[in-house]
C-alpha cells in the first residue's frame, strides 16, 4: 500500500502528498521550488521547502474531492472509506478542478492519455446512472473528480461531439443533470447563468443540451484553454474554502465557513487586481440576492492563476433557490447580519457596507445599477425563453421572485 501520491500541476511534478498513519501532509518537489516562475498550488500552501502538516494539507485536497451522497457513492464504487481524502485521490484524482492531478507513483506511468468517443445514447445511460456511478468512478483509465454535492460528469466536447477523458487528458466542458424532486433546475440553472451574462457579470459558456430527450446543463470549464495547436490545457485555481483552509463540510457561514467579510478581505489580500475583483464580488452578492441564489457559499467563489495574475474567476453555480419551497432559503452567507431575505431592515445595506469595506454610496450604486439591468435584461430573456422552451411553471416563478426582490432592493437602496 502506496503512502505517497505524486502531486502534478498540469504536467509539472509540483510535490508529495504522503500519509502517515491518519495524518496528512504536502511538500514541495526542490525541483518545483527551483522553478523560474514557479506559483503555489494553495494561498496557504505557499512555497518554501516546508512540510506542511495535516490541518492545512487535508483542508486544501479535501476540497478537491466530492461531497456528500456523491462522495458516498463514489467511495462505494472505489471501495474506499469516503473519509478516506489520500485513498480517494489516489483512485479519482487524475482531472480534477484547476490544474491539479494525483498520480500513484513516477515509477508507475499514468496511462496514456485519450478521448473516447461516447454516443449520446451511451452518454445518455452514463448520465442516468450517476446517482450509483458518479465521475464514471471505477471504470479503467478514468480518474475523474470534481467537488460538490450535485451529480456532475467532466467530459471532453469539441464539433457537437462528446468524450470521455482518459489517463491524463483533461476535460473541456461539465454535465450536469437535473436534481430530483425540483423542478426544472437545468432550465432555472441556464437561466440564471445567461442572464448574469447578459447583466455583465463573468461567467462561462453555458447551454442547456438535449441528451437521450432529457435537459442537461452544460458549461465550458474555465479552468481549461484551448490552445493553437488544438490542445486542452488546465488553468489552476482555487476555491475560497481551499484558500481560507476551510474544509468543505463547513462550508457555509453558520457552520464556521467564510462569510462576505472574508471574502472580500481574502480578495484585498490575494487578488492581482483587486479593486476589480471586489466590484465583480459585491455584484456577485447583488445578483444572487436578485435572483434568490441562498446556496451562493465559499466553495461557489473561486480564484483563477494564470500568467501569473492571481484574479477572481468567473462566476458559476447561479441558481434561483428561493423558487423551491422546500429548501432552506436564508442566505449561505449573512447580509448586513441577516439571513432571510424577507426580514431585511432599513439599514441592512449600511450594515453590509461595513462588513465588506466598501462605502455605502457605492453598495447602493451598484445595487441600483444591478436592479434595473435585471429588470429590462429578464424580460427579453424570459421571452427568449419561452419561445424555446415552452411556458413553463420554473420561468413564471423565477420571474416572481426577481419582481419581489428589486421591490425590496427598491426598499434598501431609495
Amino acid at each position: 500500500m502506496t503512502n505517497q501520491l505524486i502531486v502534478y500541476l498540469n504536467t509539472t511534478k509540483a510535490g508529495i502528498l504522503e500519509r502517515d498513519g491518519r495524518l496528512l501532509t504536502f511538500s514541495y518537489s526542490p525541483d518545483y521550488l527551483d522553478l523560474p516562475g514557479a506559483s503555489p498550488i494553495s494561498r496557504l500552501l505557499p512555497l518554501s521547502p516546508t512540510v506542511y502538516g495535516d490541518d492545512a494539507t487535508r483542508a486544501y485536497f479535501s476540497n478537491l474531492l466530492p461531497e456528500g451522497a456523491v462522495l458516498t457513492q463514489v467511495a462505494r464504487q472505489v471501495g474506499i472509506s469516503k473519509d478516506n481524502v489520500f485513498g480517494l485521490l489516489g483512485a479519482i484524482g487524475g482531472d480534477c478542478a484547476g490544474a491539479i492531478s494525483v498520480r500513484a507513483s513516477e515509477s508507475i506511468p499514468e496511462l496514456a492519455g485519450g478521448y473516447r468517443l461516447i454516443s449520446e445514447q451511451e452518454l445518455s445511460d452514463e448520465l442516468e446512472r450517476l446517482p450509483s456511478h458518479p465521475f464514471l468512478a471505477g471504470e479503467e483509465g478514468v480518474r475523474l473528480s470534481l467537488a460538490g454535492a450535485q451529480n456532475k460528469l467532466p467530459i471532453y466536447f469539441n464539433e457537437g461531439n462528446y468524450y470521455i477523458p482518459e489517463g491524463t487528458s483533461p476535460s473541456s466542458h461539465i454535465l450536469k443533470t437535473a436534481i430530483e424532486q425540483l423542478d426544472n433546475t437545468v432550465i432555472n440553472e441556464t437561466f440564471c447563468m445567461t442572464l448574469a451574462a447578459r447583466v455583465g457579470l463573468p461567467v462561462p459558456a453555458i447551454q442547456a443540451v438535449t441528451i437521450g430527450g432529457k435537459h442537461v446543463f452544460m458549461v465550458e470549464r474555465y479552468d481549461r484553454k484551448r490552445i493553437a495547436s488544438g490542445d486542452t490545457v488546465r488553468l489552476h485555481q482555487e476555491d475560497f474554502c481551499q484558500a481560507l483552509s476551510i474544509p468543505p463540510e463547513l462550508k457555509y457561514e453558520k457552520e464556521g465557513g467564510p462569510g462576505f467579510t472574508h471574502c472580500f478581505e481574502l480578495v484585498e489580500d490575494w487578488s492581482s487586481e483587486p479593486l476589480l475583483d471586489a466590484s465583480n464580488l459585491l455584484n456577485w452578492a447583488i445578483y444572487n440576492f436578485i435572483i434568490g441564489n441562498a446556496d451562493a457559499h465559499g466553495k461557489n467563489v473561486s480564484f483563477l492563476y494564470n500568467a501569473g495574475l492571481v484574479r477572481l474567476a468567473p462566476f458559476y453555480d447561479l441558481i434561483s433557490t428561493a423558487v423551491y419551497r422546500r429548501l432552506d432559503n436564508k442566505f449561505a452567507m449573512k447580509m448586513g447580519g441577516q439571513r432571510d431575505a424577507r426580514y431585511l431592515p432599513q439599514d441592512t445595506l449600511v450594515k453590509f457596507s461595513a462588513e465588506i469595506g466598501i462605502d455605502i454610496r457605492i453598495v447602493k450604486s451598484a445595487f441600483v445599477k444591478m436592479m434595473g439591468s435585471i429588470a429590462a435584461q429578464s424580460m427579453q430573456l424570459f421571452d427568449e425563453y419561452r419561445g424555446t422552451f415552452g411556458d413553463l411553471v420554473i420561468l413564471g416563478d423565477i420571474a416572481r421572485v426577481i419582481d419581489n426582490r428589486i421591490t425590496k432592493g427598491r426598499e434598501l437602496a431609495p
